[in-house]
């Protein structure tokens, strides 16, 4: 057997560590400890941000009540604008109630003023002027049925109105080998404003609905035993309501760019024609002119 020695065997000595990195640490910290903000350097730092702030919020507080005021003056304009506005409009609305008044009235004159008037359709063109009186004499002659003094026919209303009443009831009339048609003579403005009112009057006689024009110009027609007219385009959407009609769209005929006479050249006058005023007396007299007639719708 094997045998242990009786003394213990020596132990090699415990390692010992260096305390030279620890004091190397320390001296970097003692290094850095000088250059660390202290109380007094965050006080400064707090103090100095506290002023740039208040600062800001200085100029911020200007430039809102800046602000504030720009938008007082706005308002304040604004509110002057809508005034100013209102007045306007309130303006422009008496305006265009006193030009419809005024365009009203002076229609009412020149349909006065064309009273004895007749306007005949279908005269041959290029009949000398002065054929014209004894021509249509032959043909009020034969409108009426007999050699009817129709010298004075243009100064007589009453005979005026008889050629105007028969013509109507035969329609269409031959004469001369011509077809002629017999109107009463009518403003402009009139003529445009029953052109304005077709569809309403096309939609009346569907209906059933008799109506009649008026002078001063207007359209009446009755509902049950009230009868409703029409003078103006706001007077419109009442009538219809009335008749029991569906709103329908028709132009404004007291619009002035309704009014407005259509461009065209101007025709030179030949020198036998005469001063301009008889030239349209003689054209309210027979002529058709180019207006169409609108009185049988």
């Amino acid at each position: 057997m094997e045998s242990f020695p009786s003394t213990p065997a020596r132990l090699s000595p415990t390692p010992s560590f260096s305390s030279e990195p620890q004091l190397t640490q320390e001296g970097e910290w003692r290094a850095i400890l000088p250059n660390l903000l202290t109380k007094a350097d965050f006080e400064a730092l707090s103090d100095r941000l506290g002023r740039v702030v208040r600062e800001e919020v200085a100029q911020l507080r200007a430039d809102l009540a800046n602000v504030e005021a720009r938008m007082s003056v706005a308002e304040s304009e604004t509110r002057a604008l809508r005034t100013d506005l209102e007045h306007t409009n309130s303006t422009v609305t008496s305006q265009e109630a006193d030009l419809a008044s005024l365009t009203t009235w002076v229609d009412d004159l020149d349909n006065r003023g064309r009273r004895l008037n007749l306007r005949v359709r279908g005269v041959r063109e290029g009949d000398p002027a002065e054929h014209i009186p004894d021509t249509l004499k032959r043909l009020f002659a034969q409108i009426l049925g007999g050699p009817a003094n129709t010298q004075t026919w243009h100064k007589n209303y009453q005979l005026k109105e008889d050629i105007l009443r028969t013509a109507r009831r035969m329609g269409t009339i031959r004469f001369e080998n011509q077809t002629i048609s017999i109107y009463q003579d009518l403003s402009r403005y009139t003529l445009q404003a029953r052109r304005a009112l077709r569809p309403v009057t096309s939609t009346l006689q569907q209906a059933g609905i008799p109506y009649r024009w008026g002078y001063p110009f207007s359209l009446s027609a009755r509902h049950g035993q009230v009868q409703h007219m029409v003078k103006k385009p706001s007077d419109l959407p009442g009538f219809l309501r009335a008749m029991g009609i569906p709103p329908i769209k028709v132009p404004d005929w007291l619009a002035s760019s309704f009014l407005q006479p259509p461009p065209g050249p101007q025709q030179p006058r030949r020198p036998d024609q005469g001063p301009p005023r008889l030239q349209q007396q003689r054209r309210r007299d027979w002529n058709p002119g180019p207006a169409r007639q609108e009185q049988e719708n």
